[in-house]
């Protein structure tokens, strides 16, 4: 077993998400999904030096699978400093993958005690509103901008480190150290794609004389009616409306949580994929707008959503102008 410590000057403030609490970013490298048949053979953790402003990247390495009793401990004498940690799929498999592995060595770990922070879990939650082909790694990195160096996939690595076990080649070793390290490295920077989406579920408004950010918090089909939830942010006034109009109505509440309810139909917007959609000439308030999303539809039709993925743009735009609409007709 070796450790391999690494110091890395990394402008990443977590605070930003967490707080002051002692974050832990964590992967691991098995040869196989199983935890009853399959072993660890590489550890990665990555978490901030809060007094040197710099990040301490640890990869605890098993040169050969009778290493792996000796990095299971290793993780477990150094894993109760902190209380989170964050991983990418980790609540599903890296977690219990070490706790499973743990118990063969009869190593009391408590590392299903400590607080979680899941990525991918959060943002599957979010899958609705997003515009993405899967929720792999790589393919969120690729949406954030973030290109690797490493090329290689965690099948690819397994095959590196029998081939490393047998052969002895540092080269295959360094190509999986570096696959865990760009792993946990990115995952910081990872942590954007919560602001992608709070831009995606987000729309600015007109209000009075100023532009107000809204909130969508949640979208929630009942029947033929479509219900979002939202927050007003940034207002310091208490706004109290309750309007009803046929297709639509809104309750603005004095927290400045608001419901919008949408009257809406159901079809098929290609012989195989369903759709949600409203015709526009049932809501005068958006009868001037036109639909942004990638289909062909009748001018009259705004699709609200495609199989299991919202129409985001048009339903933020219908937002803004039912907004706008009913600002308009407080007023008069």
């Amino acid at each position: 077993m070796e450790i391999y410590n690494h110091i890395i000057e990394l402008d990443r403030d977590m605070s930003e998400y967490f707080d002051d609490q002692d974050v832990c970013f964590l992967d691991i490298e098995t040869t196989g999904l199983s935890p009853k048949y399959n072993q660890i053979y590489l550890i990665g953790l990555m978490y901030p030096d809060k007094e040197n402003q710099s990040w301490h990247l640890n990869q605890i390495f098993a040169h050969n699978l009778k290493d792996e009793g000796k990095v299971l401990q290793a993780l477990n004498n150094h894993i109760d400093q902190f209380d989170l940690i964050i991983t990418y799929n980790g609540s599903s498999f890296d977690l219990p993958f070490i706790h499973r592995r743990s118990v063969e060595y009869s190593i009391d770990s408590g590392i299903l005690d400590i607080e979680t922070f899941d990525i991918y879990r959060r943002i599957s939650e979010q899958k609705p509103y997003l515009d993405f082909e899967n929720l792999r790694l790589k393919t969120i990195e690729k949406q954030l901008g973030i290109h690797r160096g490493d090329q290689y996939s965690g099948r690819d690595c397994i095959d590196f480190y029998y081939r490393y076990m047998h052969g002895g080649d540092e080269g295959l070793r360094d190509r999986i150290l570096k696959h865990n390290y760009d792993d946990l490295y990115y995952l910081p920077s990872i942590m954007n794609i919560f602001n992608h989406i709070r831009d995606v579920k987000s729309v600015e408004v007109p209000y009075k004389q100023d532009l107000i950010e809204v909130q969508i918090k949640e979208i929630v089909e009942n029947e033929d009616i479509l219900r979002i939830e939202c927050k007003a942010l940034d207002i310091d006034d208490h706004t109290d409306i309750i309007y009803y109009q046929d297709g639509f109505n809104i309750n603005w509440r004095k927290d400045n949580f608001l419901t919008v309810e949408l009257e809406f139909n159901k079809g098929m917007i290609t012989p195989t994929r369903k759709c949600s959609f409203i015709y526009k000439d049932s809501m005068p308030a958006i009868g001037s707008l036109n639909d942004s999303s990638q289909f062909m539809v009748p001018e009259n039709i705004i699709l609200l959503k495609v199989e299991n993925k919202y129409e985001m743009n048009n339903i933020k735009k219908i937002l803004s102008s039912l907004i706008r609409y009913i600002f308009t007709e407080q007023n008069k």
